[in-house]
C-alpha cells in the first residue's frame, strides 16, 4: 500500500510549482472539497482534482522519497 496523504512540498516537486504556488493549489483543493485548513489532502483527492492516475502519482511520491 502506498502513502495516504500528500504534501505541498511533494505536490511542488511532482507538478515543478514554487512551494507557494503549491500551496495555493492546496488551498483552492481544500476550498472545493469542504475542507478544513487542518485537514489533509490525500493522494486519491490530489489526483482526481489535477486528472490524474493515482498509482502513477504513487509511485513516483515512492520515488521522491527514496
Amino acid at each position: 500500500m502506498g502513502r495516504l496523504c500528500i504534501y505541498p512540498q511533494e505536490a511542488a516537486r511532482l507538478l515543478r510549482l514554487s512551494e507557494r504556488q503549491a500551496q495555493r493549489l492546496f488551498k483552492t483543493i481544500r476550498e472545493e472539497l469542504n475542507k478544513k485548513k487542518h485537514q489533509a489532502i490525500t493522494v486519491k483527492e490530489f489526483s482526481e482534482y489535477k486528472g490524474l492516475d493515482e498509482a502513477e502519482v504513487q509511485l513516483a511520491l515512492d520515488a521522491l522519497c527514496k
